[in-house]
């Protein structure tokens, strides 16, 4: 893979989209991965009665949308070369089975420190198939050169 420097990053740059379809089997697997096995998540039959979200099916992790939209950012950033630093993310409508969930990227600042701390900010968002808005995420990544 060809390696990114610094200097070659734009702002305004659209990175690659994720694309991830959710159904029960996701979240089943997403627990087992996270240790996460609440039951809003993992028990269809008891999110029929609790309805804690107002629907009667389970909902995605909150991490599980965050993970999406991090991959965006891990996708691009060429494993091994540039560093995720800090991500901040917000969850702002339940993920619920079968809905396809589309994550987008665009870099909206550079930052010139010093070389080896320098860093760019990622500016993500996760829709569903509807364009509603499921998760925003700010992500810095640091350039090690």
């Amino acid at each position: 893979m060809e390696k990114i420097s610094f200097e070659s990053v734009k702002t305004g740059t659209q990175l690659e989209p994720v694309v991830r379809k959710v159904d029960q089997e996701t979240f089943w697997k997403y627990a087992v991965a996270s240790f996460d096995y609440n039951p809003v998540h993992n028990d269809p039959e008891w999110v029929k009665t609790a309805m804690p979200f107002k629907i009667p099916e389970t909902v995605g992790h909150g991490m599980m949308t965050m993970s999406f939209m991090a991959s965006v950012v891990t996708n691009w950033a060429v494993p091994g070369m540039l560093h995720v630093r800090k991500i901040t993310s917000k969850f702002t409508k339940p993920v619920e089975q079968q809905w396809t969930i589309t994550c987008t990227g665009v870099i909206t600042e550079k930052h010139y420190i010093m070389k080896g701390k320098n860093f760019v900010v990622v500016e993500v968002k996760a829709e569903n198939q509807n364009k509603e808005l499921v998760g925003l995420s700010e992500v810095e990544v640091l350039f090690p050169e």
